[in-house]
């Protein structure tokens, strides 16, 4: 079942105002109503106020106005003697109705917008502590939209919490949080149902995400002065095992020298 109203102010005629909270106002509104797609079944109706109160309407499929009060039935019976004006009403079915309506669906009830899915880990679990999970959807139209986790295909619904929010632009977003201890070999994913799909979006864990280029730089950097060091102390431990080498053979050969000319 479709439901639409449209809704027009058509006027506002104040009578009297001696301050803001004493006005009278008496305002016209126009509305449509249908119940599907082909606006077969479309009502126009227009409804006749004075201070919020409704004291007559006129509706198409009556074909006549109804009054609320003395004073409505008795404007409705006035109007109701005018054929050609009740004609005239008839007609403004497709006038205001019905043109108005195809826009609306084709521009409105139509439209679907696809959300971006992610599915991330925000808090890592200890085997102890649970692992706490997001599933996200943005930027999608319309509001109606399903998420539900899975766990090896199966639906969860313990341990989860759902935000629904409006982004001020006609799109929405939607996170779901799950809480869970992992197992070794399971399988989780989040099953997003939204009307710009042909059939519901099985996600997964997203992958794990790029490594900044600043910290790139910063590894890079670090490695390299590493390398540097490393070969900078192999130097000088060869330096020394040379040295220290030649020192010993030094002490060694006067030593012997030494004992020859005791001998």
């Amino acid at each position: 079942m479709v439901s639409a109203n449209i809704l027009c102010l058509n006027l506002i005629v104040i009578i009297s105002v001696f301050s803001e909270a004493d006005g009278y106002y008496t305002y016209r509104t126009i509305e449509c109503h249908f119940g599907s797609w082909d606006l077969t079944d479309i009502d126009y109706i227009r409804t006749y106020n004075f201070n919020k109160f409704e004291y007559m309407r006129y509706n198409s499929t009556v074909g006549k106005f109804v009054g609320s009060n003395q004073y409505g039935r008795s404007k409705a019976e006035a109007l109701n003697r005018n054929t050609d004006y009740l004609k005239q009403l008839k007609q403004d079915v497709d006038k205001y109705c019905r043109n108005n309506s195809k826009t609306e669906i084709s521009s409105i009830l139509e439209k679907t917008v696809k959300p971006e899915v992610h599915v991330k880990i925000i808090k890592e679990g200890n085997g102890k502590t649970p692992t706490v999970l997001m599933c996200s959807a943005y930027d999608f139209y319309p509001k109606q939209i399903k998420l539900t986790w899975l766990k090896d295909n199966e639906p969860v619904t313990s341990d989860v919490t759902t935000e629904e929010l409006a982004n001020g632009d006609w799109y929405h977003q939607i996170h779901s949080q799950l809480e869970y201890i992992p197992k070794s070999g399971e399988k989780i994913s989040c099953k997003v149902e939204h009307a710009s799909f042909d059939k519901p979006m099985i996600s997964g864990l997203d992958p794990p995400e790029p490594m900044p280029e600043s910290e790139i730089i910063e590894i890079a950097v670090g490695a390299s002065g590493l390398g540097v060091g490393i070969i900078l102390a192999a130097s000088g431990l060869i330096f020394y095992m040379i040295r220290t080498k030649g020192q010993w053979e030094k002490t060694l050969l006067n030593t012997k020298i030494h004992q020859v000319c005791r001998l």
